[in-house]
């Protein structure tokens, strides 16, 4: 049926630009009633077109009159501005006719549509001198989920979410509104647990609509919000439905960007923030079918509809709403002082003269500076930005504003890891726990360095679980000689494409994982290093070396392209913390590039010093053991002469009671390998030295022994 009705759809299209071009001269306009009574004469209703849906049209009467947007904006078609329903066909169109032949007329119209729709193209270029283009790929897929939402529940009145299903239908629209401004707010109750109970009786359309009134209440909020939360509290009232639905993968790629921090308003007014949403939807379902179509094609009008709704002020809300709908007219500044700062300071731009109406200026503007700059522009970063935002903040009431939990931009903070959970895990003293945390909290970055058997990697993965709040948001690599700039951050690889064999740019773990903190700037995401001394640090880091001290300022990648959307150059995210390992065995610290040192906190793990120290004692007053593994250990450590050469504990660190035959096992198949490679061509006898029979001479013999303990030394002594 899909396939059918968009064959109509293109036979439509053509047949009214046809009937236009044949009857009019010039860009002569012609009623819209004339031209759809030709169409229809031309390509008559399939059976499902002749349904009566919204407003009492025909099914396949209301999807031309909506695909008629696709014409007009490839500057085929010309709508009357006064709104009368008069369409005419440009000379653009009439080329068109003539150059693109049956259903590729329609194809290419709407290949235009949805270009000028998310604002950018592949050729920037073309749409800088006429539209306020979008900055990022964030900003572009946030603003193709909106376009659906125009297209499928604005104009066809359906779900984002489930497609086909009408719930940005009338009677759908107004029960939410009548459940939602009579119900009561359960007071110690938050936002989710108030829906909850408000919609405990209703039916799964109306629960859907407002799980998608929600989605376009979050969907373009970036930096104090990112897409495990969005997601999360979408989630939450879908999962209120019996038969719930998932959210779409273009809405969860788009929940990962954003275009604007919301401010206060829209992260603790959320009731107001919805409320608005949810008239938006009842002002619009109540508006005839020839209103809906005026007011959505012309952002003027849109602003009208979208000023005019009952609810607070809330400015922020509102412009969200008509940067959604209309991206390259209002632009992502949703603060209305905002605007009217960069429209005072940027107005020399486009010739030093205020017209009547600020919101077209600022496109003016914007346009002027892209068009200066050859690539879209950002006020909000440097250089523009410091020449708007030097105008004091005005001054706001508190008593009107609620108060604001800030994310931290590691996405944790110091006191919220319990340390004491973490001391009573790893066996380690809480105070150098805390000292941990508050380094890489400051630096970003730590190295946990000592011989091995220390626990270094166990606790840098104790560390990285009480950091993030999702399981994908660490990710773990370990450095080798051969590990090079192209594996850790980008890089020209090999591929088979179409039978040849090309090279292109393939990301490395930091930079996925960069990529994922910036959709997720709530979330500390962790890359874990191990063994990282085996590397040529300098030739794996290069230039990002600059970034592990200076985040915020981006800087030139070696290779074009590799940089944050696409461009050439990169920085790196707050809530991107490294925790590295190094085995002191294979390499001195003090060998270390001295860029590495300064850039890095590290932190010792050896044996002979806290908080390694006496970790036997207290994992032995946790798990009693037989035998005095602390003082086994103790006595082996004392035999070794070479500081970085003696051993972790991490070997004996065992919750069973280990017995002689067990002891056995780890001397045999991990310790005595590791130390006779260790003494290799020294005078050390080895065995002599550090076998475990010899070791327990030396060790006050266990008080009591175990049936099986005794039974195990029976064994050994007749191996």
């Amino acid at each position: 049926m899909a396939a059918d009705q968009n064959v109509r759809r293109a036979a439509r299209a053509r047949a009214s630009l046809e009937y236009l071009d044949e009857n009019t001269i010039g860009e002569q306009f012609l009623p819209l009633a004339e031209v759809w009574a030709a169409t229809q004469q031309r390509v008559p209703f399939s059976d499902h077109e002749a349904e009566l849906v919204r407003k009492g049209r025909p099914r396949g009467e209301s999807d031309w009159r909506w695909s008629s947007a696709d014409l007009a904006a490839a500057g085929w078609l010309r709508k009357h501005p006064d709104g009368s329903g008069q369409w005419a066909v440009t000379d653009a169109g009439r080329q068109a006719l003539r150059e693109f032949a049956g259903d590729e007329l329609h194809a290419e119209a709407t290949r235009r549509y949805a270009a000028g729709r998310i604002e950018l193209q592949s050729a920037v270029s073309a749409a800088l001198p006429t539209t306020w283009v979008s900055t990022d790929n964030a900003q572009r897929k946030l603003l193709e989920a909106a376009r659906v939402w125009v297209e499928q529940s604005l104009q066809a009145g359906e779900s984002v979410f489930s497609p086909g299903r009408e719930v940005w239908s009338l009677e759908t629209v107004q029960r939410l509104h009548t459940v939602w401004t009579t119900s009561e707010k359960a007071e110690g109750k938050n936002f989710t647990e108030n829906v909850a109970l408000q919609l405990a009786d209703e039916s799964d359309d109306v629960r859907l609509l407002m799980a998608e009134v929600v989605a376009l209440q979050i969907l373009p909020i970036s930096t104090a919000i990112g897409h495990a939360k969005k997601t999360a509290k979408v989630g939450a009232v879908l999962a209120l439905m019996q038969h719930k639905v998932s959210i779409p993968t273009l809405f969860d790629e788009a929940f990962g960007g954003g275009s604007f921090h919301p401010g206060s308003g829209m992260l603790t007014n959320v009731n107001h923030a919805v409320t608005i949403i949810i008239n938006l939807a009842k002002a619009w379902v109540e508006l005839d079918a020839d209103e809906q179509e005026s007011t959505l094609a012309d952002p003027l009008r849109w602003r009208d509809f979208v000023l005019a709704l009952d609810g607070d002020g809330f400015p922020t809300q509102r412009w969200s709403l008509l940067y959604l709908v209309h991206p390259g007219f209002f632009g992502p500044i949703v603060s209305a002082d905002h605007r009217r700062r960069v429209r005072e300071a940027f107005i020399g731009e486009i010739g030093g003269s205020f017209s009547s109406d600020a919101d077209a200026d600022l496109q003016r503007i914007a346009i002027a500076l892209q068009v200066k700059k050859q690539k879209p522009i950002d006020f909000y970063r440097t250089p523009l930005r410091e020449q708007w935002l030097d105008v004091p903040d005005p001054v706001i009431d508190p008593a009107h504003v609620e108060p604001v939990v800030e994310v931290d931009p590691r996405g944790f903070r110091p006191a919220d890891i319990d340390t004491a959970v973490l001391s009573e895990r790893l066996k380690l003293d809480d105070g150098w726990i805390a000292r941990v945390i508050d380094a890489l909290y400051r630096r970003g970055q730590i190295i946990l360095y000592g011989p091995p058997g220390t626990g270094k990697t166990f606790v840098a993965k104790a560390i990285t679980e009480a950091l993030t709040t999702k399981p994908d948001a660490a990710r773990r690599i370990q450095f080798h000689p051969s590990y090079t700039y192209e594996d850790f951050f980008a890089g020209y690889r090999p591929r088979e494409k179409d039978g040849q064999l090309v090279f292109e740019l393939t990301q490395g773990p930091l930079r996925r994982i960069s990529d994922a903190a910036r959709r997720d700037p709530d979330v500390t995401h962790v890359l874990m290093i191990d063994e990282i001394n085996r590397a040529n640090l300098s030739k794996v880091f290069g230039e990002l070396y600059y970034l592990l001290e200076y985040r915020d300022e981006p800087i030139d990648l070696l290779y074009a392209g590799s940089g944050t959307d696409g461009g050439d150059t990169f920085s790196l995210p707050p809530n991107v913390v490294i925790i590295g390992t190094m085995n002191t065995a294979d390499r001195s610290i003090a060998l270390l590039d001295s860029a590495m040192r300064r850039r890095f906190s590290f932190f010792e793990l050896h044996p002979d010093v806290p908080p390694v120290a006496g970790i036997l004692d207290r994992w032995m007053a946790a798990h009693p053991q037989s035998f005095d593994i602390s003082a086994l250990f103790a006595e082996l450590n004392s035999r070794i002469r070479d500081r970085e050469g003696r051993i972790g504990p991490s070997h004996l660190l065992r919750t069973e009671d280990l017995s002689r035959q067990a002891l056995d096992a780890i001397w045999t198949e991990n310790l005595m390998p590791l130390l006779e490679e260790r003494h290799l061509g020294s005078a050390v006898d080895v065995h002599a030295t550090f076998s475990l029979e010899i070791l327990l001479e030396k060790v006050a013999p266990p008080a009591a022994q175990s049936p099986e303990q005794e039974s195990g030394i029976q064994e050994s002594s007749k191996r």
